[in-house]
Protein backbone atom coordinates (compact mmCIF):
# COMPACT_ATOMS: atom_id res chain seq x y z
CA UNK A 1 0.00 0.00 0.00
CA UNK A 2 1.27 3.55 -0.92
CA UNK A 3 2.19 6.09 2.28
CA UNK A 4 -0.81 8.22 0.97
CA UNK A 5 -3.34 5.81 0.91
CA UNK A 6 -2.27 4.64 4.41
CA UNK A 7 -2.03 8.47 5.49
CA UNK A 8 -5.92 8.62 4.27
CA UNK A 9 -6.67 5.75 6.07
CA UNK A 10 -5.08 6.60 9.49
CA UNK A 11 -7.16 10.42 8.88
CA UNK A 12 -10.54 8.31 8.09
CA UNK A 13 -9.85 6.52 11.57
CA UNK A 14 -8.73 9.81 13.51
CA UNK A 15 -12.47 10.72 12.58
CA UNK A 16 -13.65 7.41 13.50
CA UNK A 17 -11.79 7.76 17.22
CA UNK A 18 -13.27 10.89 17.36
CA UNK A 19 -16.82 10.20 17.04
CA UNK A 20 -17.07 7.92 19.80
CA UNK A 21 -14.71 9.61 22.06
CA UNK A 22 -17.16 12.74 22.11
CA UNK A 23 -20.77 11.22 22.19
CA UNK A 24 -20.30 11.11 26.30
CA UNK A 25 -18.91 14.87 25.76
CA UNK A 26 -21.49 16.16 23.86
CA UNK A 27 -24.27 14.32 26.41
CA UNK A 28 -22.47 16.75 29.12
CA UNK A 29 -22.37 19.72 27.07
CA UNK A 30 -19.13 19.82 26.95
CA UNK A 31 -17.87 23.04 25.33
CA UNK A 32 -16.89 22.83 21.72
CA UNK A 33 -17.99 18.97 21.80
CA UNK A 34 -20.87 19.75 19.45
CA UNK A 35 -18.59 21.39 16.87
CA UNK A 36 -15.72 18.84 17.09
CA UNK A 37 -18.11 15.81 16.79
CA UNK A 38 -19.74 17.51 13.54
CA UNK A 39 -16.53 18.68 12.08
CA UNK A 40 -15.49 15.06 11.95
CA UNK A 41 -18.49 14.42 10.28
CA UNK A 42 -17.85 17.27 7.65
CA UNK A 43 -14.20 15.86 6.97
CA UNK A 44 -15.26 12.25 6.83
CA UNK A 45 -18.17 13.11 4.51
CA UNK A 46 -15.91 15.58 2.39
CA UNK A 47 -12.99 13.16 2.33
CA UNK A 48 -15.25 10.24 1.04
CA UNK A 49 -16.97 12.50 -2.13
CA UNK A 50 -13.04 13.30 -2.89
CA UNK A 51 -11.88 9.79 -2.98
CA UNK A 52 -15.19 7.86 -4.31
CA UNK A 53 -13.78 7.04 -7.37
CA UNK A 54 -11.23 4.94 -5.54
CA UNK A 55 -13.39 3.32 -3.01
CA UNK A 56 -16.19 0.66 -2.79
CA UNK A 57 -18.95 1.94 -4.50
CA UNK A 58 -21.67 0.36 -2.28
CA UNK A 59 -19.72 1.42 0.77
CA UNK A 60 -19.13 5.44 -0.21
CA UNK A 61 -23.21 5.51 -1.34
CA UNK A 62 -24.03 4.28 2.10
CA UNK A 63 -21.37 6.48 4.04
CA UNK A 64 -22.41 9.37 2.13
CA UNK A 65 -26.47 8.86 2.88
CA UNK A 66 -25.82 8.14 6.41
CA UNK A 67 -23.34 11.45 6.82
CA UNK A 68 -25.74 13.54 5.34
CA UNK A 69 -28.44 12.82 8.18
CA UNK A 70 -25.70 12.70 10.87
CA UNK A 71 -24.46 16.00 9.71
CA UNK A 72 -27.71 17.50 9.56
CA UNK A 73 -28.57 16.80 12.89
CA UNK A 74 -25.15 17.91 14.22
CA UNK A 75 -25.37 20.99 12.84
CA UNK A 76 -28.55 22.44 13.59
CA UNK A 77 -27.31 21.97 16.78
CA UNK A 78 -24.34 23.58 16.23
CA UNK A 79 -26.02 26.45 14.31
CA UNK A 80 -27.86 27.15 17.37
CA UNK A 81 -24.75 27.75 19.62
CA UNK A 82 -23.24 29.78 17.32
CA UNK A 83 -25.80 31.66 17.00
CA UNK A 84 -26.16 32.10 20.70
CA UNK A 85 -22.53 32.65 21.07
CA UNK A 86 -21.97 35.28 18.54
CA UNK A 87 -25.27 36.89 19.67
CA UNK A 88 -23.87 37.19 23.18
CA UNK A 89 -20.90 38.83 22.00
CA UNK A 90 -22.59 41.64 19.70
CA UNK A 91 -24.84 42.59 22.26
CA UNK A 92 -22.79 42.30 25.68
CA UNK A 93 -23.82 44.99 27.65
CA UNK A 94 -26.59 46.45 25.66
CA UNK A 95 -29.58 46.69 28.02
CA UNK A 96 -32.61 44.50 26.57
CA UNK A 97 -30.39 42.30 25.18
CA UNK A 98 -31.32 39.42 27.98
CA UNK A 99 -34.73 37.96 26.89
CA UNK A 100 -33.75 37.64 23.10
CA UNK A 101 -30.50 35.63 24.21
CA UNK A 102 -32.55 33.64 26.66
CA UNK A 103 -34.61 33.24 23.42
CA UNK A 104 -31.75 31.70 21.18
CA UNK A 105 -30.30 29.60 24.42
CA UNK A 106 -33.68 27.77 24.82
CA UNK A 107 -33.19 27.06 20.93
CA UNK A 108 -29.75 25.85 21.51
CA UNK A 109 -30.60 23.60 24.21
CA UNK A 110 -34.02 22.34 22.53
CA UNK A 111 -31.29 21.50 19.45
CA UNK A 112 -28.40 20.13 21.26
CA UNK A 113 -31.24 17.70 22.87
CA UNK A 114 -32.14 16.55 19.46
CA UNK A 115 -28.49 15.90 18.60
CA UNK A 116 -28.64 13.71 22.24
CA UNK A 117 -31.70 11.57 20.65
CA UNK A 118 -29.60 11.03 17.55
CA UNK A 119 -26.64 9.65 19.08
CA UNK A 120 -28.92 7.27 20.81
CA UNK A 121 -30.15 5.75 18.11
CA UNK A 122 -29.11 2.23 16.43
CA UNK A 123 -28.45 4.07 12.94
CA UNK A 124 -25.64 5.95 14.75
CA UNK A 125 -24.43 2.28 15.74
CA UNK A 126 -24.83 1.28 11.77
CA UNK A 127 -22.83 4.25 10.82
CA UNK A 128 -20.26 3.86 13.40
CA UNK A 129 -19.79 0.16 11.55
CA UNK A 130 -19.93 1.90 7.94
CA UNK A 131 -16.83 4.26 9.07
CA UNK A 132 -14.88 1.46 10.73
CA UNK A 133 -14.90 -0.70 7.46
CA UNK A 134 -13.84 2.54 5.78
CA UNK A 135 -10.75 2.95 8.37
CA UNK A 136 -9.79 -0.87 6.69
CA UNK A 137 -11.00 -1.89 3.71
CA UNK A 138 -12.68 1.00 2.01
CA UNK A 139 -10.66 0.36 -1.85
CA UNK A 140 -12.08 -1.26 -5.20
CA UNK A 141 -11.97 -4.89 -5.40
CA UNK A 142 -10.25 -3.86 -9.23
CA UNK A 143 -7.26 -2.01 -7.21
CA UNK A 144 -6.78 -4.68 -4.55
CA UNK A 145 -5.99 -6.96 -6.79
CA UNK A 146 -2.29 -8.62 -6.58
CA UNK A 147 -2.40 -6.84 -3.03
CA UNK A 148 -2.34 -3.79 -4.43
CA UNK A 149 -4.39 -0.19 -3.13
CA UNK A 150 -4.19 2.91 -4.92
CA UNK A 151 -1.06 4.51 -5.73
CA UNK A 152 0.41 7.81 -4.59
CA UNK A 153 -0.60 8.76 -8.09
CA UNK A 154 -3.83 8.37 -7.48
CA UNK A 155 -4.26 9.37 -4.20
CA UNK A 156 -2.99 12.88 -5.53
CA UNK A 157 -4.86 13.00 -8.02
CA UNK A 158 -8.06 12.99 -6.50
CA UNK A 159 -6.35 16.36 -3.57
CA UNK A 160 -5.85 17.83 -6.79
CA UNK A 161 -9.28 17.77 -8.10
CA UNK A 162 -10.03 19.26 -4.77
CA UNK A 163 -8.29 22.34 -5.32
CA UNK A 164 -9.37 22.38 -9.04
CA UNK A 165 -12.82 22.89 -7.63
CA UNK A 166 -11.58 25.83 -5.37
CA UNK A 167 -10.41 27.58 -8.78
CA UNK A 168 -13.39 26.55 -11.10
CA UNK A 169 -15.65 28.75 -8.10
CA UNK A 170 -13.22 31.13 -7.68
CA UNK A 171 -13.25 32.11 -10.98
CA UNK A 172 -17.00 32.58 -11.42
CA UNK A 173 -16.89 35.73 -9.45
CA UNK A 174 -20.44 36.97 -9.55
CA UNK A 175 -20.95 39.84 -11.95
CA UNK A 176 -24.14 41.12 -9.56
CA UNK A 177 -24.43 41.75 -5.21
CA UNK A 178 -27.45 39.27 -5.34
CA UNK A 179 -25.83 36.43 -6.31
CA UNK A 180 -22.64 37.04 -4.07
CA UNK A 181 -23.51 35.38 -1.16
CA UNK A 182 -24.19 32.00 -2.50
CA UNK A 183 -20.93 32.07 -4.48
CA UNK A 184 -19.10 32.89 -0.87
CA UNK A 185 -20.90 29.69 0.32
CA UNK A 186 -19.84 27.31 -2.46
CA UNK A 187 -16.41 28.94 -2.39
CA UNK A 188 -16.56 28.55 1.39
CA UNK A 189 -17.59 24.56 1.05
CA UNK A 190 -15.07 24.03 -1.19
CA UNK A 191 -11.95 25.47 0.41
CA UNK A 192 -13.72 23.35 3.78
CA UNK A 193 -12.81 20.07 1.23
CA UNK A 194 -10.02 21.11 -0.47
CA UNK A 195 -8.42 21.71 3.24
CA UNK A 196 -9.72 18.12 4.73
CA UNK A 197 -7.75 16.60 1.42
CA UNK A 198 -4.38 18.03 2.03
CA UNK A 199 -5.10 16.82 6.12
CA UNK A 200 -5.51 13.80 5.05
CA UNK A 201 -2.14 12.69 2.77
CA UNK A 202 -0.23 15.08 5.13
CA UNK A 203 2.05 12.54 6.72
CA UNK A 204 2.76 11.31 3.39
CA UNK A 205 3.62 14.88 1.08
CA UNK A 206 5.55 17.23 2.38
CA UNK A 207 4.39 20.42 3.25
CA UNK A 208 0.63 19.78 3.20
CA UNK A 209 -0.24 20.30 6.40
CA UNK A 210 0.64 24.33 5.14
CA UNK A 211 -2.20 23.91 2.18
CA UNK A 212 -4.56 23.02 4.91
CA UNK A 213 -3.90 25.77 6.71
CA UNK A 214 -4.28 28.36 3.77
CA UNK A 215 -7.43 26.53 2.43
CA UNK A 216 -8.85 26.94 6.58
CA UNK A 217 -7.92 30.59 6.30
CA UNK A 218 -9.97 30.86 2.86
CA UNK A 219 -13.08 29.17 4.66
CA UNK A 220 -12.54 31.22 8.12
CA UNK A 221 -12.51 34.45 6.54
CA UNK A 222 -16.02 33.46 4.94
CA UNK A 223 -17.29 32.68 7.83
CA UNK A 224 -17.03 35.64 9.13
CA UNK A 225 -18.91 36.78 6.24
CA UNK A 226 -21.39 33.82 6.50
CA UNK A 227 -21.80 34.96 10.01
CA UNK A 228 -23.00 38.51 9.00
CA UNK A 229 -25.82 36.48 6.97
CA UNK A 230 -26.79 34.37 10.14
CA UNK A 231 -26.79 37.64 12.04
CA UNK A 232 -29.64 39.18 9.76
CA UNK A 233 -31.77 36.42 9.55
CA UNK A 234 -31.90 35.50 13.72
CA UNK A 235 -33.10 39.80 13.70
CA UNK A 236 -35.23 39.66 10.65
CA UNK A 237 -38.18 41.92 11.23
CA UNK A 238 -36.48 44.05 14.27
CA UNK A 239 -35.67 47.49 13.55
CA UNK A 240 -34.87 48.38 17.59
CA UNK A 241 -31.53 49.85 18.51
CA UNK A 242 -29.95 46.43 19.41
CA UNK A 243 -30.85 44.70 16.13
CA UNK A 244 -29.38 48.07 14.42
CA UNK A 245 -26.58 48.00 16.67
CA UNK A 246 -25.82 43.95 15.93
CA UNK A 247 -26.25 43.90 12.14
CA UNK A 248 -23.93 47.25 11.68
CA UNK A 249 -21.25 46.03 14.01
CA UNK A 250 -21.60 41.95 11.85
CA UNK A 251 -21.62 43.92 8.48
CA UNK A 252 -18.39 46.13 9.45
CA UNK A 253 -16.38 42.68 9.93
CA UNK A 254 -17.58 40.89 6.98
CA UNK A 255 -16.71 44.20 5.11
CA UNK A 256 -13.14 43.55 6.21
CA UNK A 257 -12.93 40.01 5.95
CA UNK A 258 -14.03 40.22 2.35
CA UNK A 259 -11.04 42.94 1.64
CA UNK A 260 -9.22 39.64 2.82
CA UNK A 261 -10.62 37.09 0.86
CA UNK A 262 -8.19 37.53 -3.04
CA UNK A 263 -5.25 37.63 -0.57
CA UNK A 264 -6.07 34.25 1.10
CA UNK A 265 -7.52 33.05 -1.99
CA UNK A 266 -4.36 33.81 -3.49
CA UNK A 267 -1.97 31.86 -0.76
CA UNK A 268 -3.89 28.87 -1.14
CA UNK A 269 -4.82 28.13 -4.56
CA UNK A 270 -1.65 27.20 -6.51
CA UNK A 271 -0.86 29.69 -9.68
CA UNK A 272 -1.79 27.18 -12.18
CA UNK A 273 -5.62 26.93 -10.81
CA UNK A 274 -6.23 30.52 -10.43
Amino acid sequence: MSRAARSVQRYWAEQFDLMRRLVPAVRAREPESIHDLRAAGRRLKATVRIFRPLLRPRLAERLLLELDWYNAVLGRARDAEVVHEHMAELLSGHPGAQPLLDDLAAERERLAGKADAMLATDRVDQLDDLVEELTFKPWRRALRRGGRDPSRRQILRRVRWAERRVGLVWREIPAHEEDRREWEHRLRRRAKAARYAAEAVASAKHAADGKAERYAHVADVLGIVQDSVVVELVLAGRSDDLAVTAIAEQRRRSQEAERQLADAVEQALPASLR
